[in-house]
């Protein structure tokens, strides 16, 4: 039976768009945890018939690319993760208008002074592939997907068509916050998202913003917030809630782990049950079982003055001890201020 004209470009494309398909629902399985971001490269296969690829995660912490999911021999892919970021070609995908290069597309002078091409690609026998630059919603730089083959050329317009569709949920594979349920409109005050410096990470190191305005004196060096921050995710099952009086402010601190990171949703509420900020924070103090005089020795204030503001707390809480206070206190989350 003889083909009819067109016929096997409308199954070729066709075939490309229904694999497309297959990648957005492997990634949207990646972000629920589902699935790892391996069974999105599975599934890119059939978009781009790739001999390598890496599905690569920023990191600005360490200000470098951690591999999410990767094919490529030890040494390429220890060049994606630690010197990518500084070599010119990628500057040139990440700041051009469609975040994405394909390997014909590079002009020569780039390509010449790309030590990717010279060192990594070209020694590989690479023939054609594509690095794709992913950011979130928000504008923000996520991470990275670079595909390559040894064989002819795939850039096929209906490939370049829906790689560039593609871009959104491979970005939320990537992105450290995808998934992650922000507080909607009048939900609080003031709110930023920080990822927190892991515990083999110097003692001092700041945590980093990725959304929103940063609380003050949040990501200092040598923060006690973000001390506090760091104590809490290693010390509690996540995802975890606390709440924290700082600075004559109330802070919900969500925590939760994203990858191999953890980030930190920072807010500010109102003060529950109408407690003074110095009240939240003696009876802060009460649920580490702390007596009057070393409540009122951490907080610069008399003994008899701590005394007075237990009595106002059980009042306002309706309890009849300090005990019972403290227990409703463990109950809200709160914990003691930096």
């Amino acid at each position: 039976m003889t083909a009819q004209p067109g016929t096997t470009d409308v199954r070729n494309t066709t075939d490309v768009l229904s694999a497309a398909l297959d990648v957005r629902e492997a990634a949207r399985r990646a972000v629920r945890g589902k699935d790892g971001a391996d069974a999105v490269l599975t599934a890119l296969s059939a978009v781009i018939d790739h001999d390598h690829a890496s599905l690569s995660r920023w990191d600005p912490l360490r200000h470098r690319h951690v591999t999410l999911a990767g094919s490529y021999p030890a040494g390429p892919a220890r060049y994606i993760e630690t010197r990518l970021q500084d070599d010119p070609g990628f500057a040139l995908i990440r700041h051009s208008p469609e975040a994405t290069s394909w390997w014909n597309d590079v002009p020569a002078p780039v390509r010449e002074a790309s030590t990717g091409f010279q060192e990594v690609l070209e020694p590989l026998g690479v023939r054609d592939g594509v690095a794709q630059c992913l950011f979130s919603a928000d504008g923000r730089y996520v991470g990275i997907l670079n595909v390559s083959t040894t064989r002819a050329r795939c850039d096929q317009p209906v490939v370049r068509s829906v790689m560039a569709l593609l871009g959104e949920c491979l970005a939320a594979v990537a992105d450290p916050l995808a998934g992650h349920r922000s507080p909607g409109p009048g939900a609080g005050g003031h709110t930023c998202v920080v990822l927190l410096p892991d515990a083999e990470e110097p003692e001092g190191a700041p945590p980093v913003m990725v959304s929103g305005e940063p609380l003050p004196g949040l990501t200092e060096a040598g923060s006690p917030l973000a001390a506090l921050l760091r104590r809490t995710a290693g010390g509690r099952a996540l995802p975890a809630t606390v709440l924290v009086p700082y600075r004559q402010r109330m802070l919900e601190l969500h925590l939760s782990r994203r990858g191999d990171r953890t980030v930190a949703v920072c807010r500010t509420v109102a003060r529950p049950a109408a407690l003074s900020p110095r009240e939240l924070e003696v009876l802060a103090e009460l649920t580490r079982g702390r007596t009057n005089r070393e409540i009122a020795d951490r907080l610069y204030v008399s003994p008899r003055t701590v005394a007075t503001h237990i009595e106002h707390i059980l009042a306002k809480l309706g309890v009849p001890n300090r005990v019972a206070a403290a227990g409703r206190a463990v109950a809200w989350g709160l914990e003691p201020a930096p």
